[in-house]
């Protein structure tokens, strides 16, 4: 075996590819900026930290929370069953080890403000990421505090609100209660995002520059969560099987790593694709194509739109009806 040869085919074949990656950076400017903001906000660091925060502290909330509120919090803690692909393998394997009497017993009332306060954390780790995306200056202190804490409880009233909407409307399984269910939950998981990006940013950046992230995360989340349904099922019940309640635990923080990519990855793309010139040149095409065509509906011409739409400048004569 040339070993000389083959480091030279390598070498060959690595300068074509980073010739052909830098020739298509140069025709899609947008790709070049996009792959640029994913090395400036540190994407792969901000993914685990969202994972590690949300496991140590957002999973912990939801045990202790339907420990005391068991009626309450039922659904919502169903849906995240749903949404990590636990299985019955795994709920069993943490219901043996952690029962609610228990909880109940080494969890008093300041324990509970303890968790609520620690799995602020997790939002405070969401508001860093925003801010990060946007380039905004992190608001922290009491005032950060409160909006995280805020944003946390109605988060999880939003969980309760999405699981219980669905499984309210949910029909039998034709194709058109399935699809209808789908686009159902894609439309209200991506406004709750609108809601939290602009929330935890403090209203420093307009709806219509964040709407477009949201979308992609609701829309990523929702395929994201269907398909966890079928592969970290079994998954999780192997990872039982070998290593017990650590292997649950692996497996759910390996959802929470792909969780975070989704919250990040679409945030930043939203931003770069949202900025670019050549797309809000097509956007507001677009919007002048469909209020043109809007106006014809309405029996109106778009130039008498515009002349209406137009006052005269001040201090111009007024014009005779026969000119």
């Amino acid at each position: 075996m040339d070993v000389r040869a083959l480091r030279g085919r390598l070498t060959t074949s690595y300068r074509t590819r980073r010739d052909q990656a830098k020739d298509l950076v140069d025709r899609i400017p947008v790709l070049g900026r996009l792959v640029n903001e994913f090395v400036r906000i540190e994407f792969i660091d901000r993914c685990m930290l969202i994972a590690a925060q949300g496991l140590l502290a957002l999973i912990p909330t939801f045990v202790v929370l339907v420990a005391f509120f068991p009626h309450l919090m039922s659904s919502g803690v169903h849906q995240l069953a749903e949404l990590t692909g636990l299985g019955s393998s795994g709920d069993q394997e943490i219901s043996g080890e952690v029962t609610v009497d228990q909880v109940r017993t080494q969890t008093g009332v300041i324990g509970i403000v303890i968790t609520l306060l620690s799995a602020t954390s997790f939002a405070r780790a969401i508001q860093r990421m925003y801010e990060r995306v946007w380039e905004q200056p992190h608001v922290g202190g009491m005032s950060g505090a409160r909006r995280c804490f805020v944003w946390l409880l109605g988060w999880m009233a939003s969980v309760q609100t999405v699981s219980g909407v669905l499984r309210l409307l949910s029909g039998p399984d034709g194709v058109l209660p399935v699809m209808a269910r789908l686009g159902l939950q894609i439309v209200l998981v991506s406004a709750v995002w609108l809601v939290t990006s602009r929330v935890l940013l403090f209203g420093r950046v307009a709806w219509s520059h964040l709407l477009l992230g949201a979308v992609l995360t609701g829309v990523i989340q929702v395929l994201y969560s269907r398909g966890s349904s079928l592969v970290m099922q079994p998954y999780v019940e192997q990872n039982a099987q070998q290593f017990g309640t650590l292997g649950v635990i692996l497996a759910i923080s390996t959802w929470m790593i792909g969780f975070g990519a989704i919250l990040v990855g679409s945030a930043l793309v939203g931003r770069v694709v949202s900025e670019d010139p050549t797309v809000g040149h097509i956007v507001r095409s677009s919007e002048a194509a469909v209020r043109a065509s809007w106006l014809r509906l309405r029996g109106h011409r778009p130039e008498q739109a515009d002349a209406t739409a137009a006052p005269p400048p001040a201090g111009s004569p007024p014009r005779s009806p026969g000119r």
